[in-house]
């Protein structure tokens, strides 16, 4: 093949690879940017209705010492899974013993005690706030589902692969166009190398770029963890406070039967048409891209 003739094919063939290029690249920082946006909203949501469950909490149970101080170990276990815990470890909670599932039992106990007390309307009162609570569980484990959904949704090492694959296409095609530029003794001219130079650096950038943006607990852009932190500090102070709970809610370790069912290293759990599942907390999830989305260490939050 001459080079007149590789030189016209290689015209022919890098615009079209250079707009595929574009457009994957746009998709790809598309979605990217979404799922870093939806997470960050789902943490600030979530975060500020386990603060607002936790107020509601301290009413219902305000006569009731014991169901209060276990209402507030559920809080103290969410905000500790939200803080330190992996998706994997948070999963393995929501299915054994899930902490907003604890609360709504709790409630629904104190419920059936006032409906077998009558001519009360500081009774009545705390039937409506009950009533609130409920909305409030109800819609902070919808966000929680949606934002377990969008940890999840990481782009697959295919999607990098076609990345670097569409990249090194361009490179080659302007490698191939600059073999007329080299001189007799096989070095190309300054030109071209700088050109080059300058090409890899921005599919480089771009690629990096797009790496960062697939982790949004590491790297340069993150999830924004101010305004979700401070809802969190908001609620530990609080029940850290509090002269009925002072002292009686671990906010540091695993409580209850949890504990014990993620020391198990046997547990599997066979779902119908996926077969076995073998749920032994990290192995479900060991990846950096798996950190909790609120704060990357507990001491930091504390």
């Amino acid at each position: 093949m001459t080079p007149d003739l590789l030189n016209e094919l290689t015209n022919n063939f890098a615009p079209g690879i250079s707009i595929l290029y574009g457009t994957f690249i746009s998709l790809t920082l598309a979605i990217l940017y979404d799922r870093l946006k939806n997470i960050q909203n789902s943490v600030v949501t979530e975060s500020s209705l386990i603060s607002l469950a936790t107020q509601n909490i301290l009413t219902i149970f305000k006569n009731d010492e014991d169901r209060m101080v276990r209402g507030g170990q559920c809080i103290a276990d969410q905000i500790r899974i939200l803080v330190k815990e992996s998706r994997g470890r948070e999963l393995m909670a929501l299915i054994y013993s899930d902490p907003y599932l604890r609360i709504l039992e709790l409630v629904a106990e104190k419920e059936e005690e006032i409906f077998t007390e009558k001519g009360s309307d500081a009774l009545a009162a705390r039937s409506g706030t009950i009533a609130s609570t409920r909305d409030i569980i109800k819609d902070v484990m919808k966000v929680r589902s949606q934002r377990l959904g969008e940890e999840a949704l990481t782009l697959p090492p295919t999607h990098f692969f076609l990345l670097i694959s569409i990249s090194s296409l361009i490179l080659l095609c302007f490698t191939i166009s600059t073999l007329p530029t080299v001189a007799s003794n096989g070095n190309p001219s300054v030109e071209s190398s700088f050109l080059f130079s300058v090409l890899c650096s921005v599919y480089v950038t771009f690629f990096n770029f797009a790496a960062d943006l697939n982790n949004p607990f590491l790297g340069v852009y993150q999830i924004r963890r101010s305004c979700a932190a401070s809802h969190l500090l908001q609620t530990k102070w609080v029940i850290a406070n509090h002269p009925s709970m002072q002292g009686k809610v671990d906010f540091d370790d695993v409580t209850g039967d949890i504990r014990d069912i993620m020391q198990r290293e046997d547990l599997s759990v066979w779902t119908p048409g996926l077969g076995a599942m073998m749920l032994n907390g990290d192995d479900m999830c060991t990846s950096d891209e798996c950190k909790p989305p609120v704060v990357e260490e507990w001491e930091g939050f504390c």
